[in-house]
């Protein structure tokens, strides 16, 4: 129909008005950095609002917009984007206003890429692997994004030297009981740390002899009575005679 080409057009301008660019680096190898799937689409944001809006530090109110995290949410993924050395916070002039304000610089993000790609850093240490890994699992079981003093508490239960298995290990009794918050988890840590267990196996093993040590003792059965049967055997014989 006719009138379907300048509509058809007018939507084709408007796309084409609006592109946004994603260094190709950041898509093949953001995995590979550790970022996950939702900082992703954070540092995409942030790339629409410096591109398309001329703005170099949304507020999280304006992220959120189109996201489907909520305003704290945005400020933990942003938070979580600092400390990891993704983003940082710097000054910047404005020509039009004249005036100094915030930006977040992706320098750090960028000399990450260039350094993968060169093949100088092939992917991330195994320790930060881990520690990737286990701050997914936990937002997984929590169903959010962690808080900056939950991944604070993360970290520190690395530093301590914590193996991320008996970390898994806590979440997950932690998940059973339906009592996800970090002091459960970390009186559970602290138990083993009580009782020396340093591997799953060890902590598996604690809890058996626990189990063991709950049983209820058996009641030891009476002593027999032999003089009793010899009673009871010559009732029996007098009966008969």
């Amino acid at each position: 129909m006719e009138w379907r080409q300048p509509y058809q057009l007018l939507v084709t301008s408007l796309l084409d008005s609006g592109c946004l660019v994603i260094p190709d680096l950041l898509l093949k190898f953001y995995t590979r950095l550790g970022l996950t799937e939702t900082e992703m689409m954070v540092i995409i944001h942030l790339l629409h609002w410096r591109q398309i809006e001329q703005e170099r530090f949304p507020a999280p109110e304006k992220i959120s917009l189109y996201m489907g995290l909520d305003t704290e949410e945005v400020k933990n993924r942003l938070a979580s984007l600092i400390e990891k050395k993704f983003l940082t916070v710097e000054p910047y002039f404005h020509p039009s206003l004249r005036k100094w304000q915030n930006s977040f610089s992706f320098t750090p993000l960028w000399e990450r890429l260039i350094e993968m790609a060169l093949g100088e850093v092939p992917s991330l240490p195994q320790g930060e692997r881990d520690s990737q890994e286990l701050y997914c699992l936990f937002e997984k079981e929590f169903g959010r994004p962690l808080s900056p003093l939950e991944n604070e508490q993360l970290r520190v239960w690395q530093e301590e030297g914590i193996p991320g298995e008996l970390i898994q290990e806590a979440l997950k009794r932690a998940a059973l009981r339906g009592v996800l918050n970090f002091r459960y988890i970390d009186s559970i840590l602290r138990d083993w740390r009580r009782n020396n267990i340093k591997t799953l196996e060890e902590a598996l093993a604690y809890d058996e002899r626990r189990r063991a040590r709950k049983r209820p003792t058996p009641s030891p059965s009476p002593p027999k009575d032999k003089y009793r049967d010899l009673y009871r055997l010559d009732a029996d014989i007098n009966q008969e005679n």
